[in-house]
């Protein structure tokens, strides 16, 4: 047998596993996690298959598996997420950054004013939104705020351009109506919604909001004009059509806003600019 086909036979298995764990794409995941125990990327995984796989490589590849077939996230398993360009470390205790988000730091980016604005990122978790705005704003002053150290020990460690705060929501900030633009993906599960183990494997604070799931969500609506400046923003996901509603009926008294949907066309963002 070679070692090509000796490869190629374990993806299989490892991937037979994982799909009778339940995971939604059992072979992509297991290819991952394969050029992860390589050390490589999965797009040079192809050209390895003829590469003898040592005992070493192997029993990486069988431990990997087996933490995603228990349940373990992919993302904390590989020790990273891609988000809007970027490579971030993320692991237990943080929220793991998802492609949806994104649409967040699009509709940020065409809101922030073009001269040095300032931005808020509340509930920062790994960093993933402040610091996409940051790389494609060099000039803004990006703040992140969080109440888990340990959420904010993986933001540093995934980048220093941001200004990295600890506090709940929007108190750590002491300069009222400096504030050019906040956005948030808050806490926004209602407490007893069944949720998928991928996710329920994350930090309940960073997932659960209240009774409704749109608790967090109001107090930032509420707490917003205090800091913002005249004709400053507000950015939240948001994660039912429901929840778009209440917040766009909170938000009706602003100057203007708006719901955009991410790709699947579920509302996802709710934006607004003060007078």
């Amino acid at each position: 047998m070679t070692a090509e086909v000796m490869l190629a036979q374990r993806v299989r298995v490892a991937s037979r596993r994982l799909g009778g764990a339940g995971t939604v794409s059992p072979k992509p995941e297991a290819e991952r996690l394969a050029a992860h125990a390589l050390g490589c990327t999965w797009s040079q995984l192809w050209t390895r298959l003829r590469e003898p796989v040592t005992r070493d490589v192997s029993e990486r590849f069988d431990a990997l598996v087996a933490r995603r077939a228990h349940g373990e996230p992919l993302a904390y398993v590989l020790g990273s997420a891609g988000f809007y360009g970027l490579e971030l470390a993320v692991g237990p205790g943080v929220l793991v950054p998802r492609p949806e988000t994104e649409v967040v730091v699009d509709v940020a980016l065409e809101l922030m004013p073009d001269d040095a604005p300032v931005v808020v990122d509340v509930g920062t978790g790994s960093g993933a939104i402040a610091l996409s705005i940051a790389a494609m704003r060099p000039d803004a002053f990006v703040v992140g705020t969080d109440t888990s150290d340990v959420a904010l020990g993986y933001a540093r460690r995934n980048g220093h351009g941001v200004r990295w705060v600890r506090g709940d929501l929007l108190r750590p900030l002491a300069a009222r109506g400096a504030v050019d633009l906040i956005v948030s993906n808050p806490p926004y599960v209602a407490i007893g919604e069944r949720v998928s183990a991928d996710v329920a494997a994350e930090p309940p604070e960073a997932l659960y909001a209240g009774p409704t799931g749109d608790e967090v969500l109001l107090r930032l609506v509420r707490d917003a004009p205090s800091v913002l400046a005249s004709g400053g923003s507000l950015v939240l996901e948001v994660g039912t059509p429901e929840q778009a509603n209440s917040v766009a009926a909170a938000l009706d008294c602003w100057a203007r806003w708006g719901v955009r949907e991410d790709l699947t066309g579920r509302p996802r963002v709710v934006w607004a600019t003060r007078a």
